[in-house]
């Protein structure tokens, strides 16, 4: 099943949560089977990935982890991603 792109949120509450793989951009490379990308995966953002973010969307179950960058991160609106992405699920070591 592919995710959808548009209607990604920030899931709020997650800076303290912490992962078994030590931090949630090695979190993402695990589940992903890939290198940290060097771009950020929000639409339209060029900046440098820096953490593993929490984001929720209405039409996916659970929260995923994208590379997102700390402006990225920080945003309460609702945003694209870019295709062809690869999401980790935040709930699977």
């Amino acid at each position: 099943m592919s995710l959808p792109v548009t209607g990604w949120k920030n899931k709020n509450g997650t800076s303290q949560r912490s992962c078994s793989c030590g931090s949630w951009q090695k979190h993402w490379e695990k589940q992903a089977k890939k290198a940290w990308p060097s771009q950020c995966y929000v639409s339209g953002c060029s900046s440098r990935p820096t953490l593993g973010g929490h984001v929720i969307n209405s039409q996916v179950t659970g929260e995923r982890i994208a590379p997102l960058c700390d402006s990225c991160n920080k945003r309460t609106d609702t945003f694209s991603l870019k295709t062809g992405g690869t999401l980790a699920n935040a709930n699977q070591d």
